[in-house]
C-alpha cells in the first residue's frame, strides 16, 4: 500500500491550487457570455420612463449577439499583449478608475471594465479578439485589409465578416431595454436598464466618496435579457457617429460613475481619438 507523506500532500495541494487559479484565469480571459437579440421591428427613441410611444420611431434590426458584460481590463490586457506581438497597435487601457485616475491593474483581479480607451482602440481590439478567436475581422482599412492600428479612424466594415464589432446606437439601445423580453414583460418604459430604480441596476455618482469610481462587472442586477451594467458604471462606445465641423463624433451611451443619473436615451459624443476615465465598451457579432 502506498502512503502519502505530508510533504507529498502539500505539493499536491499546491499543484491543485495552481491548477484552479490557472483555470479561473483562463476563463476570465475568454470573451464574456453572449445574449442573442432577436431580429425584428422595435421602438426606438426617448421612450424611457413612460409607456406612451406616440412619438416613437420603428426600426428593423437583424439578430445579433451582444456581450453580457462590458469588456474587462483582464480580457483587454490579455488580448492587448497577444496582439502587440502580431503587429497590432492600440492603447493599453485601465482597470476602471477612481474619479479620473486609473485603478491598480490588480484591483479585483482586473475585473473592472476597461476604461481610458479611445473609440479607435475599441475597434482594433475587436479585430484582434476576432483574429484570436478564429473569426474574420470586421473592420478594414480603405485598402481593404483588416485594421490593426488605432491611430486612424477611416475604417470600413466587411458586412460578410463574422467577427466582433461595436454595436450601433440602435442595437445598443434595444439590448439595454431588454429586446423582445422587454416588450413581452412590459419593461420598455423603465428609465434604466431593467428598473426604474437606479441603485438596483446601475452604479452612478457618489461625489461624497473620495475613492468613488468603477466597480467590477456584474455588481448590480441585470436587465430582462441578462445584460449587466447597461446603465451606469462606465459609458459605452457605440458604432454610430455624427459630423460636427467636419469631424466624426462617436456616441457613448448609458451613463457612468461620473455622470448624473440619466435615462437610456441619453448619449454623449466625442472624437474617435479621445479616451475617457469613465468610458469603456462591449462588443457584438452576428
Amino acid at each position: 500500500m502506498a502512503f502519502l507523506s505530508r510533504q507529498d500532500g502539500s505539493v499536491k495541494t499546491k499543484c491543485l491550487y495552481l491548477l484552479l487559479i490557472c483555470s479561473a484565469f483562463a476563463r476570465a480571459t475568454q470573451p464574456p457570455d453572449e445574449i442573442v437579440i432577436d431580429g425584428g421591428r422595435y421602438y426606438a427613441g426617448n421612450v424611457f420612463g413612460q409607456h406612451d410611444y406616440a412619438a416613437h420611431t420603428n426600426i428593423t434590426l437583424r439578430s445579433f449577439r451582444i456581450m453580457q458584460t462590458e469588456v474587462t481590463y483582464l480580457l483587454y490586457s490579455a488580448i492587448h499583449e497577444w496582439a502587440l506581438s502580431r503587429g497590432y497597435a492600440f492603447g493599453s487601457g485601465c482597470n476602471g478608475a477612481i474619479y479620473e485616475e486609473c485603478r491598480p491593474a490588480d484591483t479585483d483581479n482586473g475585473r473592472h471594465p476597461v476604461t481610458n480607451v479611445e473609440w479607435s482602440d475599441a475597434v482594433i481590439f475587436a479585430n484582434a479578439l476576432s483574429e484570436k478567436a478564429g473569426m474574420k475581422p470586421v473592420y478594414l482599412t480603405p485598402e481593404g485589409v483588416p485594421a490593426r492600428d488605432s491611430s486612424r479612424d477611416d475604417f470600413m466594415q466587411d458586412a460578410q465578416a463574422d467577427g466582433y464589432r461595436l454595436p450601433t446606437a440602435e442595437e445598443w439601445q434595444i439590448a439595454a431595454r431588454g429586446g423582445k423580453n422587454g416588450l413581452k414583460n412590459a419593461t420598455y418604459g423603465f428609465r434604466f436598464s431593467g428598473s426604474n430604480h437606479a441603485k438596483t441596476v446601475a452604479w452612478f455618482p457618489d461625489f461624497s466618496d473620495p475613492q468613488f469610481g468603477t466597480v467590477r462587472v456584474k455588481s448590480r442586477q441585470p436587465n430582462a435579457l441578462g445584460l449587466y451594467d447597461m446603465s451606469g458604471n462606465v459609458s459605452e462606445w457605440v458604432d454610430t457617429f455624427t459630423t460636427v465641423s467636419g469631424v466624426k463624433m462617436y456616441y457613448f451611451c448609458g451613463g457612468s460613475f461620473l455622470l448624473p443619473t440619466m435615462n437610456l436615451a441619453s448619449c454623449d459624443m466625442h472624437s474617435a481619438g479621445y479616451a475617457l476615465p469613465d468610458t469603456g465598451f462591449r462588443l457584438v457579432r452576428k
